[in-house]
């Protein structure tokens, strides 16, 4: 059984023993006389030297060497406890050697050598004995029994060191196994571990935590525990504490962003504790666990339910019939994290688009000419999607557009309904953005898609209402347009003290030119006496079909004297060598509309009762 000793042990151990012996020869010399003096010191003396010369060279020996070494320098105590007894002859001598054989069994590493050493000193003594006869006293037997004692002392005293040496390796295996496996563990582990020392700085991480940061161990090592952090989630060592102490047990927990390399963000689930081992409590122990994939999902989640909710904001607008315009910004501003929105429709009149809605009030009404070269004005012509990251490189973009929106990065997206762009909506960051990802650029492109309805919505509302108040044959106001309109104006008079002119005009023979030349070219008739009366009426004037050949016509702020010129103009426009009569009623300030209708009627039927292809004013009618 053999115990390793390295070079600074075995360099220790033979320089105490070189100490031990120079110290010896100093009391040999102080002892003893005369030859004696001079064998014992001297012996004692090469002793000293030699283990000294030992302890210096045994450094230049290889590692496995120096358990070996010891042995051979080993037998140098042996030597100087026989010594005395064969110089002096006194068997008390025999008590160094004793202690000698004791030292040698607990100090010297090698069995073998010891049992060598055991066998020379116990020859050494018996040999001494023989040759020396004034060590024939009484005492010798106990020193022999003594010596005898010291020998199995040495022995038990070896056995028991080397079954405390097998205990020792055995724990020092399990201690380098457990080690292993923990190293093991800490290599391999898929969640980042590190420890952080006194300053907050890491002094070892794993591999898992290196790939986190997305950084080569050399880089972390040395840093910061959020050296890499988001700017805006890093703490310092007080916060830290803070942190740790408050927790219940012992763990600060946060979720804190990191980043890596290339602009690559990561959601990292941070845990800080102290380690049980530290003795002034100072170390840290960081964890780290990426949870991107699990932040980006629940943000996916969340952004679904925003884009959900935002649908549905819509589509209740569109069934209510409301405008869902300003819906479909502020669902597009949130859920792209744009700073600007704008919805941009054409006006085919001017060939331009409008602005009709945005976040930013200042620029709706603004107008683009489709004439002009300008990316809105490309987007609506290809009905292309188009983003860029920095629109004041490309030529195409306008400068006017830059300034409006104080954009960094810009995109275009076409609203298509059948095939055909109906309007572009343009969404603006104030920050450059390098891609615009696949999260933004769906939102903006399903909320499109809920434009395009809401639009087509709006248009069939419209339409439908222009059906609902719109007679069919001559596209004037119907009936019930009239109803409708009617008291408004009457309401308008009385407010303002203003005059209301109301007439009822009717076709003459209208029935036996339908008789004559058939319905087709009565309604033909109806279509172009519609537009000859409006083209004879003033812009403010109001004229409805009434029913039949019957027109109503409300001329506001127009008095009786001013209404017969009007109304004469509208008679003599009466198409080809047809004849209309009119009666008509100026508001007397207190009457209903039913009683102004009342009296134009009659007047209507006073102009056909007179000969027709006339004028009549109705009558005042004087309250009792």
């Amino acid at each position: 059984m053999t115990r390793s000793l390295d070079a600074g042990s075995t360099k220790w151990v033979l320089g105490s023993l070189a100490a031990f012996f120079t110290l010896l020869a100093g009391i040999d010399l102080a002892i003893f006389d005369g030859t004696q003096r001079a064998i014992l010191a001297g012996v004692a003396a090469i002793s000293a030297v030699v283990l000294a010369a030992g302890a210096v060279l045994v450094r230049r020996r290889r590692p496995g060497r120096q358990p070996a070494v010891l042995s051979v320098f080993g037998f140098i105590p042996v030597l100087n406890g026989l010594a005395p007894l064969f110089v002096t002859g006194e068997l008390h001598q025999t008590s160094m050697l004793m202690l000698i054989m004791v030292g040698l069994g607990v100090a010297v590493s090698s069995t073998a050598f010891a049992i060598a050493a055991a066998a020379t000193a116990t020859a050494g003594w018996i040999a001494a004995v023989l040759l020396r006869d004034d060590l024939h006293t009484g005492e010798l037997t106990y020193y022999a029994v003594q010596f005898g004692l010291a020998l199995t002392m040495g022995t038990l005293l070896r056995v028991s060191l080397i079954r405390r040496q097998r205990l020792l390796r055995a724990m020092r295996d399990e201690l380098a196994e457990a080690a292993e496996r923990f190293q093991g563990v800490f290599e391999g582990s898929p969640a980042g571990i590190g420890l952080a020392g006194t300053d907050g700085r890491f002094v070892t991480v794993n591999p898992a935590l290196c790939r986190i940061l997305g950084r080569e161990q050399d880089e972390v090592i040395g840093q910061d525990v959020f050296r890499y952090a988001h700017p805006d989630d890093r703490f310092d060592l007080d916060e830290i504490a803070r942190r740790i102490a408050e927790a219940s047990d012992g763990v600060a927990r946060m979720e804190v962003r990191f980043c890596r390399p290339g602009d690559d963000t990561r959601w990292v689930w941070l845990t800080l504790c102290r380690t049980p081992t530290s003795g002034d409590g100072n170390r840290t122990l960081v964890q780290m666990q990426d949870v991107t994939a699990r932040y980006q999902a629940e943000r996916a989640t969340r952004d679904s339910e925003r884009l959900l909710a935002a649908v549905a904001g819509v589509a209740r607008r569109i069934r209510t019939g409301e405008d869902a315009r300003t819906n479909i910004i502020n669902a597009v501003r949130d859920l792209a994290s744009s700073d600007g929105v704008m919805l941009m429709e054409p006006v085919t009149a001017t060939e331009e688009l409008v602005v009709t809605a945005a976040s930013q009030q200042h620029l709706v009404g603004t107008r683009i000419p489709l004439a002009l070269t300008s990316m809105t004005a490309e987007v609506y012509r290809t009905g292309q999607p188009v983003f860029r990251a920095d629109p004041a490189a490309d030529p195409v973009v306008s400068p006017a557009l830059l300034e409006l929106t104080r954009a960094r990065s810009l995109l275009w997206q076409p609203v298509i309904a059948d095939g055909t762009v109906i309007a572009v909506l343009c969404v603006s960051w104030a920050r450059r953005l390098d891609d615009v990802g696949g999260r933004r650029a769906r939102a903006v492109a399903l909320l499109a898609d809920e434009t395009a309805l809401a639009l087509e919505h709006e248009q069939l509302l419209r339409h439908l209402e222009r059906m609902a108040y719109t007679d069919t044959l001559t596209g004037l106001a119907n009936r019930r347009a009239w109803q409708a309109q009617l008291p408004r104006l009457l309401a308008q008079a009385r407010r303002t003290g203003g005059s209301l002119t109301v007439a009822i005009a009717d076709l003459d023979h209208f029935k036996r030119y339908n008789d004559t030349y058939g319905h087709p070219a009565g309604d033909e008739l109806l279509r172009q006496t519609a537009s000859a009366f409006t083209q004879a009426l003033r812009d403010s004037d109001l004229i409805a079909r009434w029913g039949g050949e019957e027109f109503a016509m409300a001329l506001p702020d127009c008095p009786a004297p001013d209404a017969a010129q009007v109304l004469d103009r509208v008679r003599a426009a009466t198409p080809g060598a047809e004849t209309c009569s009119i009666g008509y009623a100026t508001w007397d300030g207190t009457e209903t509309v039913e009683q102004l209708l009342s009296r134009a009627d009659d007047a209507l039927y006073q102009a056909k009762e007179g000969g027709r292809n006339a004028v009549r004013e109705a009558a005042v009618t004087l309250s009792a």
